[in-house]
């Protein structure tokens, strides 16, 4: 669990997992506000999705992020903050550079 955490703590420090986290929470948020509107919903998937690939490369489990959000009714399940807390903390982070030689 502490390595999750710091695994997260670790991730939080690079701007793209900031602004791919903000990303996703305001998807999440707006996407409560057009949960009646199919298609508003629909755009702003897609265009969260694109962000969310733009800043974090590919990563699969995206994609069913993606998928939850495109069902009706699942949309208002926060997926894509879940996603990207999630892949923030299993991020591997850089191995610290050593003094020793």
């Amino acid at each position: 669990m502490r390595d999750l955490i710091r695994n997260f703590l670790t991730a939080w420090r690079l701007p793209r997992w900031r602004w791919a986290l903000v990303a996703a929470v305001l998807s999440d948020i707006l996407g409560f506000g057009v949960a009646l509107w199919p298609p508003a919903q629909w755009i702003l998937d897609a265009i969260t999705a694109v962000v969310l690939f733009a800043l974090l490369r590919f990563r699969w489990p995206l994609l069913p992020a993606l998928a939850i959000e495109v069902v009706p009714g699942l949309q208002l399940f926060p997926a894509w903050t879940l996603v990207v807390a999630a892949l923030a903390s299993t991020e591997n982070p850089k191995p610290a550079l050593s003094d020793e030689k």
